[in-house]
């Protein structure tokens, strides 16, 4: 038995700003910027600071004795040595110049004359040879697999939520009785996800199925038949209602009801982790 509330107006119907922003930041969405703001730390700390000289400090090279200024250790390490700041000076064609490049372990000291390569063109961009011109090597760039993992989970989640939006407000309404159930390899916090197959019939009689992927299955079996929704010209593009955190509300009209206090909820992490990630690249930059 349906629930009464679903009263749908013919398409195209008006989807409400807030309910458009629900869609699009579900909680697919919500655990990826969940993963991507914590994974995001790792990448300022290590990636930002990783040595990719091997493409900057691309070119023709000069050569120059300078004499290490000072030495001070950094908060990290690499093979448990502390890695150094090493800073030093020296000049080209009677300019002086001031550069800083890294290195494990008590390489250089005080008062020490070392050998300087900097880039023809550009002698202020320069290191001590043999070191870094950033605290950690490219090895570190392995950890960007994460803030990419998180990415994925927006990018899709978003998709999805598009694709509900639209099918709120052009797909036809219909319900589909479950066909299959699959246990899938994914958990969702340490909850199973299942592929719900629904099978249904499209209103030009064709038989075709929509497909729910969700770690709470209990909405989408809780009745006899599931509404759900589908595009009248490529009826396999359906969005089953209940698969979202919840089913849209409708007012008497049968028009789309708004739901602004969960849209200001669902921006919250988002806006956090974006402003976040702005003020450490503004930072990085500055």
């Amino acid at each position: 038995m349906l629930d009464s509330s679903l009263r749908f107006a013919p398409p195209p119907r008006r989807v409400p700003f807030s309910l458009s922003i629900t869609s699009a930041l579900n909680p697919i969405v919500q655990i990826g910027f969940a993963v991507f703001g914590f994974s995001s730390i790792f990448f300022w700390v290590f990636v930002a600071n990783a040595d990719f000289s091997f493409i900057t400090f691309a070119g023709a090279h000069g050569r120059a004795t300078g004499t290490v200024t000072r030495v001070v250790d950094t908060n990290a390490r690499e093979q448990r040595r502390t890695i150094q700041e090493n800073h030093y000076e020296y000049s080209v064609a009677g300019k002086p110049f001031e550069g800083v490049s890294y290195s494990s372990g008590h390489e250089v000291e005080p008062g020490q004359h070392v050998l300087v390569e900097f880039v023809e063109g550009s002698p202020q961009r320069s290191r001590i040879a043999g070191q870094r011109k950033a605290i950690f090597s490219p090895v570190v760039t392995f950890v960007i697999i994460f803030p990419l993992v998180g990415l994925g989970f927006i990018i899709g989640g978003i998709r999805w939520g598009s694709r509900r939006a639209r099918l709120l407000r052009d797909g036809v309404f219909t319900t589909g009785v479950l066909k299959s159930k699959r246990a899938t390899n994914t958990t969702v916090n340490n909850r199973r996800v299942f592929e719900l197959t629904f099978a249904f019939t499209a209103r030009d009689g064709r038989q075709s199925e929509a497909k729910a992927r969700t770690s709470i299955t209990e909405r989408l079996q809780d009745e006899r038949e599931e509404p759900l929704l589908y595009n009248p010209d490529k009826p396999e593009d359906a969005v089953m209602l209940d698969e979202a955190s919840s089913r849209p509300q409708f007012d008497e009209s049968g028009m789309l009801a708004g739901r602004p206090v969960a849209a200001f909820f669902s921006m919250i992490l988002p806006a956090i982790v974006i402003a976040a990630n702005v003020l450490a690249l503004l930072a990085k930059l500055g």
